[in-house]
């Protein structure tokens, strides 16, 4: 059986998709078999992010029992393997059944799951069908206040909290410390993704960025917590900023 993780978020805007594609190909990277898969039923862009905007089958049909799970495994050109969801309006109004049932038949040894913001019905579905939540937060306290909901939400339920990490983070006076975060959720941050121009072109690129820039600070960022995720330690290359400086990287 996999091990599911699912990256939730309080609120939408926050970065959940670029978080679990980034996560998921620095895993596959990293020698881990790993997918990724897009439950947002009704706002799913998880395609758009890697070129890919339609599909003869979907996430959708395999809820519905239309599909089996192996038909809509998809390879992206960085070896990263992942499951879309439709983006017709015919399919929004799926409802989720057996979604335990059907991510834990997933033949890999990590599933990571980006999940919808917010406490509806399908993210109440895919908490409940998860091992362990990532919980993803801008460093506003609008963001933070609404993740709050969904560590609580976790704790009712009793699922394992693995950490909280801060997207889009510039260290300004306005914005929220680390520090600060895990003291009002009361859960340990895993890591810090810096604002960082690389995640805009790698949008653009339809890359993640840890393909697309692999030492850029979010890249490094992102390859730290995929470590921790499987009890290993990053360490990035030697004179970073020096190679960066002489184009070597």
């Amino acid at each position: 059986m996999p091990r599911i993780i699912s990256i939730v978020s309080g609120k939408g805007g926050v970065g959940k998709t670029i978080c679990s594609l980034n996560l998921a190909l620095t895993l596959h990277q990293f020698g881990e078999k790993v997918v990724v898969v897009d439950s947002d039923i009704t706002a799913s862009n998880l395609g758009f992010h890697l070129g890919y905007y339609s599909f003869p089958t979907s996430f959708q049909n395999v809820l519905m029992g239309e599909a089996e799970i192996e038909e809509v495994i998809h390879r992206h050109p960085t070896g990263l393997h992942f499951i879309p969801s439709s983006i017709s309006l015919s399919d929004i109004n799926v409802r989720p059944k057996n979604m335990r049932q059907i991510l834990a038949s997933l033949p890999y040894d990590m599933v990571i799951v980006d999940s919808p913001p917010g406490l509806d019905t399908v993210a109440r579905e895919v908490i409940n069908a998860s091992d362990e939540l990532l919980v993803i937060t801008t460093p506003e306290t609008p963001a933070v206040a609404n993740a709050v909901k969904v560590i609580r939400l976790a704790e009712e339920t009793r699922k394992k909290l693995v950490g909280i990490i801060v997207n889009r983070f510039t260290g300004t006076e306005t914005e929220l410390k680390p520090e600060e975060i895990e003291m009002i959720c009361e859960v340990p941050v895993l890591g810090v993704i810096p604002e960082d121009p690389a995640i805009r072109d790698s949008v653009f690129e339809k890359t993640p960025v840890v393909a697309l820039d692999p030492y850029c600070d979010a890249s490094i960022a992102f390859k730290k917590i995929a470590a921790q995720l499987i009890g290993k330690v990053y360490q990035p290359p030697r004179f970073l900023g020096l190679r960066r400086l002489l184009g070597l990287l």
